[in-house]
């Protein structure tokens, strides 16, 4: 008895569940994006010697949305990043900027609803990111360097972001993110490095 009533409620579960899909005209919708953003690096340990200050960069990229219900969705994509930092010596009061360039790979979860003609947006969720170029000087921070007091950085990165926006109609979208890389970039001990960014973008849906 006690298993058919818990077969009952699953059954009921999923039949609105799957009803709530088909009453979308489309929950599957797919996009290109572009954005300008700030970013840099959160500093610990031997690193905090430095400073690390915002400067400008951009990124664009795709993305597809499954929307679960009217309120709930999926979102991930890939987006292509170009990203700088300054980062500054408080000992000899030297600057090096860093300039990035890759690929990341973001998922949220994310609660919309109405909002005056069109739709408004908010999600969380985790990325993963893998560094294609980092430079300094014109050296290749992903390279092993003899060199004394170079950086020797790691290319994978991860973390969790968050997106809030607002879609006018079924094409054109405004987005801002957060974004906070819990990995640490920098290869040794003593020191961590880890991103820390803003951005804000538009969005055109299919």
């Amino acid at each position: 008895m006690k298993k058919n009533t818990l077969t009952f409620i699953f059954a009921v579960g999923a039949l609105i569940f799957f009803s709530q899909l088909s009453a979308q005209e489309n929950p599957l919708s797919v996009g290109f994006k572009a954005g300008t953003g700030l970013s840099n690096y959160r500093l610990s340990g031997d690193m905090k010697s430095f400073t690390s200050k915002m400067s400008i960069g951009g990124s664009v990229g795709g993305f597809v949305k499954y929307d679960l219900s009217s309120n709930f969705a999926l979102q991930s994509g890939i987006d292509l990043y170009y990203s700088t930092s300054k980062l500054d010596s408080k000992v000899d009061k030297s600057s090096n900027k860093l300039k990035s360039l890759g690929v990341e790979i973001p998922l949220y979860g994310i609660v919309q609803g109405k909002l005056g003609s069109g739709k408004a947006f908010i999600g969380a969720g985790p990325y993963v990111g893998y560094g294609i170029s980092m430079k300094s000087n014109g050296v290749n921070l992903f390279k092993n360097s003899n060199e004394a007091g170079k950086l020797v950085m790691n290319r994978f990165d991860y973390g969790l972001g968050g997106i809030a926006g607002y879609d006018f109609d079924k094409n054109w979208q405004i987005n801002a993110s957060y974004q906070l890389g819990i990995a640490d970039l920098l290869k040794g001990k003593g020191g961590s490095m880890k991103n820390h960014g803003i951005s804000v973008g538009i969005a055109y849906k299919f």
